[in-house]
């Protein structure tokens, strides 16, 4: 048995780290005697600390590693959640990085704005729910999913239309309504989640946007500030086409989006 001394020395944690520890639980002595509260280890105890150790540097929190050295949890399972939130936090990093260094540079991205007449379409439908502005993409592929499976024979038109509305009647970041529409060369089966249908005709401020999502609304107030200087009256939804993104481009920088916003005539 070692005094709590000496196993701090080879632990290489701090008597205050350990008591804190057994406060909470992490790590609880070996043996307390009763008459001095003299806190003992075990050799075997330097291997729990390397442990915890370990842990700490992945950045786990107190609760996830007792869980760990608990065995009350998959284990693999409670890594690679930690893994995913650590991914997801370093996109986020490296997405305020890049603001700030747009700021410090005061590059600000040079939009255009063009009048389009989109057409009527006939396209298939979806609506859902996305947690996020970031997800829309898996959203997209999952309706594309279900229309390749119930309607192996309808095929896209050419050329080509795609956009997501958000009929929702305020913003959200999260628990956001999305309905996607996709272009076809016929009506076909209708499913659950999936409708057959037209999208209305519309003319529209086209402005295209490059960048991360996060970043949209600067393309949306250029568009608006566009059409009260030139006399036109916004109407409708706005459309977004996700022309290159997370599914096909590594670079944020790259992703490309267009923004279609209906005037009236």
């Amino acid at each position: 048995m070692l005094k709590i001394g000496q196993f701090s020395k080879l632990a290489k944690v701090t008597i205050k780290t350990l008591r804190y520890y057994d406060k909470i639980g992490l790590l609880k002595p070996a043996m307390v005697e009763s008459s001095s509260s003299y806190r003992y280890y075990s050799e075997s105890q330097l291997q729990t600390v390397a442990l915890i150790s370990s842990y700490k540097s992945a950045g786990l929190s107190n609760d996830l590693i007792l869980k760990l050295l608990n065995h009350s949890e998959n284990k693999l399972e409670l890594l690679e959640k930690q893994k995913q939130l650590l991914i997801e936090q370093e996109n986020n990093i490296k997405q305020a990085i890049l603001r700030i260094d747009e700021l410090i540079n005061k590059k600000e991205q040079p939009y255009n704005a063009e009048i389009k007449r989109i057409d009527k379409r006939l396209v298939y439908r979806c609506r859902g729910y996305v947690s996020s502005i970031e997800k829309i993409h898996d959203f997209i592929k999952n309706c594309a999913d279900e229309f390749f499976r119930s309607n192996p024979d309808v095929k896209f038109s050419d050329p080509d239309y795609c956009c997501a509305i958000y009929p929702d009647d305020r913003y959200r970041k999260d628990n956001i309504f999305v309905e996607y529409a996709q272009s076809v060369d016929r009506v076909g089966k209708d499913t659950d989640i999936l409708k057959f249908s037209e999208i209305e005709p519309i003319t529209a401020i086209s402005v295209f946007h490059y960048g991360d999502y996060k970043s949209l609304p600067n393309a949306y107030i250029f568009a608006v500030n566009w059409a009260r200087e030139h006399g036109y009256q916004l109407c409708g939804e706005p459309r977004e086409r996700y022309i290159n993104g997370a599914w096909n481009v590594d670079d944020v920088s790259k992703w490309l989006t267009e923004l279609q916003l209906p005037i009236k005539e």
